[in-house]
């Protein structure tokens, strides 16, 4: 439905030139039978220039605009109800209570699963609510002092707008601004800009985000309805900016939602809220991987990644680096107003889910380092009208943008640097390669990987199939301080120090007990142990007798953390793991072995992707030509592959056929793995 309005819309602009009036008659066409409730609001307007001008930006606007039915997401209910009961009573959400919460519910109806659909904005909003809208906006742009320096144009386009995304409440202004009521008050001296982060730093104390919970765990719980997302406060990070904007908007505060459709050097696109005229970038991001040596090297704002500082995190051995910060490869602005330049109302032929929203904005320069490039592609006739900028997540390409193709090249304009790309075209859902993926250097420079790889032949060693990144290091990190001790007596009053976790561990450490006695109890004692963000969490323990026998014992120490319990490190899981409970006075672990026991080794194993190369799993290595080619299966030893004969200066990735899903490409560089 949503793609057929825009269509329509697109021959209706190319057949006739554009005024508002013309958008108003198209707009009252696609409403149907709601038509005459639209109508009506022009007329109570008719002697009242700007609301009639608020309300035909709001109505002309409306066109491909959707909201969720909250009747096709019932069976989804049931667990919002819950969040909103725990929010009302306890007022955050504590120690990850959300995932109690969803598996109790699911445990009671394993098939409460929605499937959504979407309601016309059109052809079901009242004229009811949308002049009561319309009086209200007008009504704190004209009151409230912040808003003395906001003209009309930006009133419109982001204080105006009743919707975000796809769903929108209608007493959603009346719940804001009951909610700000006393901040107002108190606020009339600054600047809409202060009065707006104050309000973003308050939701981002009580909203808590969760992509694991929505997309993995619980599938289908999203979209919910507005009036869910605001009692609730829970939900991914479009949610929380869906509502942040909502409520910076129904307080005067010009708003709008920023997104890209994926990150360069990583999985799933990313969402966050701008303060229109909040000009907070100082220095363009630059992609560039850089270690964070003080807390002054601010790399990226928080609105893109959470920058984190620990003197422990440095390259663990000389053959892997840490991937410090993610890349961007294109920003865009989602608009209530349509834009005449969009994708959706140019295109003839399928396009991208991404690209159909009629209301983005490339607005890449804003925010990061990039550069206006011709990209070569394969042939001179081309199969499809558009071709795309692709950037590739855990497991396939993503398009970021799109061009026109001319001749054996595309121009594309406003790209991100330093991340790979691969120019194709999409057709039946599917990305089909239109020319040779490439590297986009800062200078301009493209590093392409031909169809013809380099024939040089090169030994490589491999240690992941993903790369170590800044929130793995910083959990192993979390262990550095960590003492083992052993003991025979139940009140470990004879414990003996035999040894202390000093360097940050690769995904594992292990150490030998240099004694002949035998002992009953292993401690793992975190007194010493500096927490990653406020938190301890251990993924394995693994306790070795003679002949490499393991060895089996009961475990007490401090309580786990809701899922997080104690005995994950003892379940052969490396991916599981225990977080103790830090209301407790001391954070331990013992491991009672029923009777003194010889121990030879302990392997200790913190929390992580365990997206390293494991001894014994099986692997495949690709290297890309046109399409993801394979250079053989080998497996794991020693915690790493090596492989003979295969193409220099080429992009490679490998995949596990053990177990795991994330499988990232990489160049080899420097005897490296060098991440893209």
């Amino acid at each position: 439905m949503h793609t057929r309005i825009l269509s329509y819309l697109a021959i209706f602009l190319s057949s006739c030139s554009y005024s508002e009036n013309k958008y108003f008659e198209y707009a009252l066409e696609l409403a149907d039978k709601n038509a005459k409730e639209l109508e009506s609001i022009q007329r109570h307007y008719q002697n009242n220039k700007k609301k009639s001008t608020m309300s035909l930006f709001l109505i002309n606007n409306m066109i491909g605009k959707q909201t969720v039915d909250s009747k096709s997401i019932e069976k989804s209910q049931l667990y919002f109800n819950s969040f909103i009961i725990y929010f009302n009573t306890q007022g955050r959400y504590k120690n990850d209570i959300q995932y109690i919460i969803c598996d109790s519910i699911k445990q009671l109806y394993p098939y409460a699963e929605s499937h959504p659909r979407y309601l016309s904005d059109l052809q079901h909003i009242s004229a009811d609510f949308l002049i009561r809208h319309i009086d209200y906006c007008f009504h704190i742009w004209q009151q409230y002092p912040w808003c003395k320096d906001i003209d009309f144009d930006t009133f419109c386009k982001y204080i105006l707008p009743y919707t975000t995304s796809n769903c929108y409440w209608e007493q959603a202004a009346d719940f804001f601004e009951q909610k700000y009521a006393t901040l107002r008050g108190s606020v009339c001296h600054k600047s809409y800009k202060e009065i707006g982060k104050i309000i973003a730093e308050d939701i981002d104390k009580t909203f808590v985000q969760n992509w694991v919970l929505f997309s993995q765990k619980h599938k289908g719980l999203l979209p919910t309805t507005f009036e869910n997302l605001a009692k609730a406060q829970i939900g991914t990070c479009l949610e929380a900016n869906i509502y942040k904007i909502a409520a910076l908007r129904a307080n005067g505060i010009p708003a709008a939602l920023n997104t890209f459709p994926n990150w360069g050097n990583a999985n799933s696109p990313h969402f966050w809220t701008e303060i229109i005229g909040d000009e907070h970038i100082e220095e363009l991001y630059d992609n560039i991987q850089r270690p964070y040596i003080s807390d002054s090297d601010i790399l990226v704002d928080n609105i893109f990644w959470k920058n984190t500082y620990s003197p422990t995190v440095k390259d663990t051995l000389p053959h892997v680096s840490i991937q410090y910060c993610r890349t961007i490869p294109k920003v865009y602005r989602i608009n209530y107003e349509i834009q005449q330049n969009c994708l959706a109302l140019r295109a003839k032929e399928e396009i991208p889910d991404f690209f159909r929203n009629p209301g983005i904005e490339d607005i890449t320069d804003k925010y990061i380092v990039c550069k206006d490039i011709e990209v070569p592609l394969w042939d001179n006739k081309h199969k499809k009208e558009y071709v795309y900028l692709c950037c590739y997540d855990d497991n396939n390409w993503i398009p970021v943008g799109w061009s026109i193709p001319r001749k054996k090249q595309a121009l594309f304009t406003k790209v991100g640097v330093n991340v790979l790309y691969l120019p194709a075209y999409y057709e039946n859902g599917a990305i089909i390669p239109a020319g040779n993926a490439f590297i986009l250097k800062e200078n301009g420079e493209l590093k392409c990987f031909s169809e013809e790889a380099d024939k040089k032949e090169i030994s490589a060693t491999f240690y992941s199939k993903t790369p170590y990144r800044l929130h793995t290091a910083l959990q192993a990190a979390g262990t550095v301080g960590t003492r083992f001790s052993v003991c025979n007596k139940k009140d470990l009053s004879d414990s003996l120090n035999v040894y202390t976790i000093e360097k940050l561990p690769f995904y594992e450490d292990s150490f030998k007990i240099p004694t002949n006695k035998k002992y009953r109890y292993l401690v793992c004692d975190f007194q010493n142990t500096p927490a990653f963000q406020d938190a301890y969490s251990i993924a394995e323990i693994k306790i070795f007798g003679k002949n490499r026998q393991q060895l089996e014992g009961k475990l007490t120490g401090t309580k786990g953390i809701s899922d997080n319990k104690l005995e994950n490190v003892m379940d052969e899981d490396r991916v599981s793991f225990y977080q103790p409970d830090k209301s407790e006075k001391r954070q331990y672990i013992v491991f009672d072995l029923g009777q003194p026991r010889e121990i030879e080794k302990v392997e200790f194993y913190p929390r992580s992707d365990d997206n390293r190369i494991v001894t014994g799993e099986l692997y495949e290595l690709f290297y890309w030509d046109k399409k993801w080619i394979s250079l053989g299966r080998q497996y794991g030893k020693e915690n790493r592959l090596a492989f003979y004969n295969i193409p220099q200066n080429a992009l490679f990735r490998i995949h596990n056929h053990t177990r795991g899903k994330e499988h990232r490409p990489f160049t080899y560089e420097e005897g490296k793995q060098v991440w893209w």
